[in-house]
């Protein structure tokens, strides 16, 4: 019997797009074994969307040892953007898919609530406010680890008060060589 139940909840849509724009890259492997080692996690829940694109992404996680949870993605049409000038094409349009996969998420993390002992939830949006008060009323937080103290939403900040931290301060623990 582990001396910790913790599981890890991660928004992996918000992971994703946060190491877009960070000049680092965040080693996924490196991600679980810091959770596991660090804060007791036993069980990792990886959100994101059923993509064409993510399908490598979630075999890998998967095979690193994370519970892969897929929410359907819509396809979001781009219009071109024009010059209002000339109106020439300054950007082509580029179809995205967009996986909220926040409620997902929280159904699971409320539906997990008697099996773990605390919770450690991955993301920096602001939607998660709620989710994190009700873990510490009960006692199940354990930590919010946001990816980047910039760009971590000030509600969850908040909500979190002295237990959130952020992966951009642990770096050198977590950054793919």
């Amino acid at each position: 019997m582990p001396r910790y139940n913790n599981y890890a909840y991660i928004d992996g849509v918000n992971l994703h797009l946060t190491y877009e724009n960070l000049d680092w890259v965040l080693d996924y492997k490196k991600l679980l074994h810091y959770l596991q080692n660090k804060h007791g996690v036993v069980t990792a829940h990886y959100f994101l969307g059923n993509t064409p694109k993510t399908k490598p992404i979630y075999d890998n996680l998967s095979a690193y040892g994370y519970n892969i949870k897929l929410k359907e993605a819509s396809l979001i049409k781009m219009d071109e953007k024009r010059c209002p000038k000339c109106g020439c094409i300054i950007e082509k349009p580029e179809n995205r898919y967009k996986a909220d996969v926040d409620s997902l998420l929280s159904l699971q993390v409320i539906s997990d609530l008697q099996n773990f002992d605390k919770a450690v939830i991955i993301t920096s949006d602001g939607d998660y406010d709620e989710l994190v008060k009700k873990l510490i009323r009960q006692d199940k937080l354990k930590l919010v680890f946001a990816p980047c103290k910039d760009g971590c939403s000030k509600l969850l900040k908040r909500a979190a008060i002295d237990k959130i931290a952020f992966m951009n301060e642990y770096r050198q623990d977590l950054e793919k060589n």
